[in-house]
């Protein structure tokens, strides 16, 4: 069956294909993947504290300080370090309870 003459079968089988190969292999798609980076050349610049009130101002929004303390430094530190320390005593829980030497 030459598919090129019918294009309504063509359609369809095209259709049909891209379909079943979405449901079944596809797990995520991008549009961003070409995109070579901001174009913008102050996007991530210093913002004025007059231009940040008015932003304020326009959008009901407060800016807040993105930087990270020395307590909060602790606490991710002690966090990482509880939690390394607990996945070693699972593993050698578990070590132990399969007699391995």
């Amino acid at each position: 069956m030459n598919l090129t003459k019918n294009s309504t079968r063509f359609n369809f089988l095209v259709k049909e294909l891209t379909s079943s190969l979405f449901r079944e292999k596809l797990k995520e798609i991008t549009t961003t993947g070409d995109i070579a980076g901001y174009e913008t050349p102050n996007a991530f610049g210093k913002t004025s504290k007059k231009k940040k009130k008015n932003l304020e101002k326009q959008t009901g929004y407060k800016f807040v300080d993105e930087g990270v303390s020395e307590s909060d430094m602790k606490k991710i530190r002690d966090t990482i370090r509880k939690e390394v320390s607990d996945i070693l005593r699972d593993i050698w829980i578990k070590r132990n309870s399969w007699g391995g030497k």
